[in-house]
């Protein structure tokens, strides 16, 4: 069995279904372990979105091969990858209504997970049950985050995935978050891969780092290397 959740190799994407209609990703190699940390960093247009996207097939590579314990993704149902290679993006979305009816939004096809998940993906992100019952509208941005990660955690991914977790938070919410983060793959044994461009979110997760820039990833980027590019960001 494969020591790795989630595996690229040599993965390239483009704009439109080739590389010549004008490439944003290439060479992309990682492997992350199971219950490992991963941030990929780089600046905006780098390509962090795109390679996020690429790793639950809302985007299809142009070339190299993303293998999710083991499987290549193109194996799996697209909304059962979903659930378990789970993408939050960098704007914490509210739907309409409770947190409990954002928590449960699903397909039609896609039996309602108990309460008792609801409530332990609340407690898994710092938040009371009670929260369940509170209009989501009305939750403050580092709050709304966090419904958005037990949203996340409902379905009991093997790979969660953030976009820019802390770029809409303030240092003290972005602290909270990070050690969220660390102490959520510790307890679920789950991956999880973070794309930032921010220094103290690298600093504080302490994770490996996958280093954009123009497209091209550096996955044996040294302490030097990342502290190179942020000091000159």
């Amino acid at each position: 069995m494969t020591a790795f959740a989630l595996e690229c190799r040599d993965v390239a994407a483009g704009y439109g279904s080739a590389r010549a209609e004008g490439q944003v990703l290439s060479g992309v190699s990682f492997g992350v372990p199971r219950g490992g940390r991963l941030v990929v960093l780089g600046r905006s247009g780098s390509g962090k979105s795109t390679l996020l996207r690429l790793l639950n097939r809302l985007v299809e590579p142009a070339a190299g091969t993303i293998l999710l314990e083991g499987r290549e993704l193109g194996a799996y149902d697209p909304l059962a990858l979903r659930r378990k290679v789970a993408l939050v993006g960098q704007t914490p979305v509210a739907f309409e209504g409770t947190v409990r009816d954002n928590l449960l939004t699903r397909t039609r096809a896609t039996p309602a997970p108990p309460e008792d998940a609801l409530a332990a993906a609340l407690d898994d992100v710092g938040l009371a049950r009670a929260f369940l019952d509170r209009a989501a509208d009305e939750l403050s941005v580092g709050e709304r985050q966090r419904m958005c990660l037990a949203r996340a955690l409902v379905w009991d991914p093997t790979v969660l995935l953030l976009d820019e977790p802390t770029s809409a938070l303030d240092p003290k919410s972005l602290g909270v978050i990070a050690e969220l983060i660390t102490s959520l793959a510790a307890r679920r044994s789950m991956s999880v891969v973070a794309a930032t461009h921010q220094p103290e979110l690298v600093r504080r997760l302490d994770a490996p780092v996958l280093l954009l820039e123009d497209g091209v990833a550096n996955a044996a980027a040294s302490p030097g290397d990342v502290a190179r590019y942020l000091d000159g960001r």
